[in-house]
């Protein structure tokens, strides 16, 4: 026992009472419990909780690679080839020709033709894409084919309601290019730069 007086004259055990509890201050809720037993042990006070929450182990890596799908399909998009008629033999397309923004957003740029049929327009899956250009429509504003038999680019219409012009004549139906002609396409123009012609094509190559 601890024996206090309060300020009031009393006298209160303050190993029990946190006040004096004649003045109104006791309850069991001022108790103060002491942490060891009178017998010198240590008083259960809980469980005690880990710090940091338990870890989750990670899943094994696999290396299985043969089983993972990356979503590809090898059918989804086709490649365009260029077969040389003489060896019968098939390698990827080589470059025939540049069209050269001369005027409009994509200016100084260029963008490489392959033999066959190019696509012109702003969409993602245009052989010339133009992309962020409004003035020229999403799919396929304009076609220009490369014709590796004669080794001569056509201009044609494409499946657009959009127009295009050819050195400022409007294309309505197949059109021969040339050297330097300009494509007007909306708001950007195109020279034709082309790679193979009567000097130089892919099949003469293959023949040195």
């Amino acid at each position: 026992m601890n024996l206090t007086k309060c300020s009031n004259g009393h006298f209160y055990d303050s190993d029990t009472y946190a006040s004096c509890p004649h003045c109104g201050g006791g309850g069991t809720e001022n108790v103060t419990i002491p942490f060891s037993s009178p017998a010198g042990g240590t008083q259960d006070i809980g469980a005690t909780m880990p710090l940091t929450p338990p870890v989750t182990p990670d899943p094994p890596i696999t290396n299985d690679y043969d089983n993972l799908d990356f979503g590809l399909d090898d059918d989804a998009k086709t490649i365009s080839i260029y077969q040389n008629a003489k060896v019968d033999t098939v390698v990827m397309a080589p470059t025939v020709g540049w069209l050269v923004c001369t005027k409009g957003k994509f200016y100084g740029q260029d963008f490489r033709l392959k033999s066959g049929r190019n696509f012109i327009g702003r969409g993602a899956g245009m052989d010339v894409m133009l992309a962020g250009e409004n003035t020229v429509s999403r799919e396929r504003h304009a076609t220009i084919i490369h014709e590796p038999r004669q080794n001569i680019f056509i201009a044609q219409p494409g499946e657009s309601r959009e127009l295009f012009y050819v050195n400022g004549n409007v294309v309505l139906s197949p059109v021969q290019l040339k050297k330097n002609d300009i494509l007007q396409i909306g708001e950007v123009c195109l020279m034709l730069i082309p790679c193979c012609d009567d000097v130089f094509n892919w099949d003469k190559e293959e023949d040195n």
